[in-house]
């Protein structure tokens, strides 16, 4: 994760690793927070723990809005214990910019501009795919995008640099991305906690022995396909993901998707699709290490994918859109 404030040309970031469901257990006083804060929400207490410089680690307890900043922690990562209220985050050493205190002049009519989080948009030119780089941005999501980069993506920018890597084919199926495009998009779920979100035709791409590299990142198969509205029935209450959704609705419009398939690369269902004759409609994998490897979500429709009688746009479908901008969230560790 890569937190940035920037106050015109005086620009403040670190990284950070983040471990959803921990929190320091310490045995003596050098581990105890230097400081104790109010944080209405993690990127305030993120935001804290960039403005001092000697924080290397902060604690955030959404239920009590209680931030803590740590200072000489490099001896106590032994010593962090499960907590399913408390999400603990620590700087990267030889992240931070600048690397000690500064001090700047603005002008009165100074700007900040805090991006609430980074997304690496790999997607197609279609016309949809700015209707989602608008919902994200209105989510606090800063999206980085370039058109046809499904096929082009070439590992710059580095994915790792993202906390989230949003994979929305649409009509670029059936192109392969370049080798090093793959190579970093894994890299970086693999080593640097980077959540990816998959929509179709992404288990289209793996069938056709596409995108041979993420394959570890595939939740579900298919056999394949049809263009419907299409019932999503959630399968774990009280998800993230489904915030502010039913329990199960259907999408106001014609979307495509897959039919059939199974869980793989242990992969767990989140919602059935009812027209999907037995697939999956959501399929998640959390991260068993979440300070270093990624979360992922695939969905069975084919994102903002319109042809034939499928007509979908996520600025006209409120559930799908807010399932997908809930997903892109949880994927990024922000719920």
């Amino acid at each position: 994760m890569l937190i940035v404030q920037s106050i015109e040309e005086n620009i403040q970031s670190v990284q950070m690793s983040v471990m959803t469901g921990y929190r320091f257990s310490c045995t003596n006083t050098t581990c105890l927070p230097f400081t104790n804060t109010f944080a209405s929400y993690i990127l305030k207490c993120q935001i804290a723990c960039l403005a001092e410089t000697q924080c290397q680690a902060a604690s955030f307890n959404p239920s009590t809005s209680n931030c803590q900043l740590f200072v000489n922690i490099s001896n106590q990562i032994g010593n962090i214990v499960p907590d399913i209220n408390t999400i603990t985050m620590i700087t990267i050493a030889g992240t931070r910019v600048p690397s000690e205190p500064t001090t700047t002049t603005t002008a009165t009519n100074t700007t900040t501009t805090v991006p609430k989080y980074t997304a690496l948009l790999i997607s197609d030119s279609g016309a949809a795919v700015h209707s989602l780089i608008n919902l994200l941005q209105s989510a606090g999501i800063n999206s980085t995008y370039s058109s046809n980069n499904v096929v082009y993506y070439n590992g710059t920018p580095d994915a790792a640099t993202f906390g989230v890597v949003i994979i929305v084919t649409g009509t670029s199926s059936g192109y392969d991305m370049t080798t090093n495009g793959q190579q970093s998009i894994l890299n970086a779920q693999q080593n640097n906690a980077t959540g990816v979100v998959l929509t179709e035709w992404a288990a289209f791409q793996f069938n056709n022995s596409l995108w041979t590299i993420l394959r570890p990142l595939q939740l579900f198969t298919r056999s394949n396909s049809d263009s419907s509205n299409i019932t999503m029935n959630l399968t774990i209450p009280n998800h993230p993901i489904w915030n502010n959704l039913s329990t199960s609705f259907t999408s106001t419009s014609i979307v495509t998707y897959n039919r059939g398939g199974s869980l793989i690369n242990n992969g767990t269902i989140l919602a059935s699709c009812l027209q999907c004759s037995g697939g999956p409609g959501v399929a998640i994998r959390s991260s068993s290490i979440p300070a270093t490897i990624g979360r992922i979500v695939q969905i069975a429709h084919a994102g903002h994918y319109t042809s034939g009688v499928a007509n979908f746009n996520w600025a006209n479908d409120i559930n799908l859109s807010t399932m997908m901008i809930n997903a892109v969230k949880w994927a990024a560790n922000l719920i």
